[in-house]
């Protein structure tokens, strides 16, 4: 039982780049694995939001429909220009064998293999900006952050409990109070249970500001200092014992757009079966179900999976 989820779960990529290709789809101008309404909140928040008190980090930025869409925006915003900032573009840049579909209809098609890097063609889409942009190429817990204060945090990187510790030690202490945002682009995403977890435990340190519809990513503000000892310690699924687990979700459920709510179902699905605890994965999901919670989305895949192994 136990190596067929393991099996499930090294093909279930397969599965989340047609989810990130019907993503791209939407929008036909920009390349990337985000909607067009996450590509039009960047714009509004580089012209509308951004101040110029802190700096903008991209966490995940691929072949740049994030940092494009921001710098059409920032390009706009006075205070962008005057602050002489750029935006922090943070990438592996190493090509992974999931990444193929969404390619399927671009003059890319077959040009990767896994382990090639395309630096390059991060560079070539974004060669306008290129003034505007520094480029952090490589592991970004290697890389980590200069310390500066940051005002906007665009999270896409979170795809492991590695990751989202590392993106907590680096970069969350240099959140300005009241007026950093962060934007979780997995929030409504059902492989990154770990992301409900740490929101929940970091709660008093944020708000919820924008839902960014058609897309799984949600906005919040931060709105206090958060200590240095909590940003030390490294979590993990043990961490959070189940009254925890429960809490977590229920907080995040409560907060999110229905239109979200079975893909953070998913999420919680995904928190036993990342454990091999099949049959509670199992249990849960018919809980869900029966609170209203709609066979739909997310839920889909991870009853396909439960159901497979």
């Amino acid at each position: 039982m136990i190596q067929s989820i393991k099996n499930r779960l090294k093909k279930i990529s397969s599965v989340h780049s047609l989810y990130m290709r019907l993503k791209r789809l939407r929008n036909s101008e920009l390349l990337g694995m985000t909607s067009k309404t996450e590509q039009n909140y960047f714009a509004k928040y580089g012209e509308k939001i951004y101040s110029g008190k802190g700096e903008i980090v991209d966490l995940g930025c691929w072949f740049g429909s994030t940092t494009i869409p921001l710098l059409r925006g920032l390009l706009k915003n006075p205070a962008f220009e005057k602050s002489g900032r750029k935006v922090y573009a943070y990438d592996l840049f190493i090509w992974y064998e999931w990444m193929n579909s969404s390619l399927i209809g671009t003059n890319l098609i077959g040009k990767y293999k896994e382990g090639d890097g395309f630096l390059d063609e991060f560079k070539n889409r974004t060669a306008k900006y290129s003034s505007h942009i520094e480029i952090c190429a490589g592991d970004l817990a290697q890389i980590g952050w200069n310390g500066n204060e940051i005002e906007f945090l665009l999270i896409d990187a979170m795809k492991n409990w590695e990751l989202s510790n590392a993106i907590i030690k680096h970069f969350f202490g240099s959140l300005i109070p009241n007026e950093s945002y962060i934007l979780h682009q997995d929030f409504g995403h059902y492989f990154t249970p770990w992301i409900h977890l740490l929101h929940w435990k970091f709660r008093e340190y944020f708000v919820f500001a924008e839902d960014v519809p058609d897309s799984g990513s949600m906005v919040f503000k931060c709105i206090k200092k958060i200590p240095d000892n909590i940003l030390s310690e490294t979590y993990s699924f043990d961490s959070f014992n189940n009254e925890e687990v429960n809490a977590a979700f229920s907080h995040t459920m409560q907060i999110a757009p229905i239109k979200k709510l079975a893909n953070i179902a998913a999420a919680k699905v995904m928190y036993y079966v990342h454990q091999n605890r099949i049959t509670e994965a199992k249990t849960e999901l018919k809980n869900l179900l029966n609170q209203g919670v709609p066979m739909e989305k997310d839920l889909l895949v991870v009853d396909d999976l439960l159901q497979k192994a």
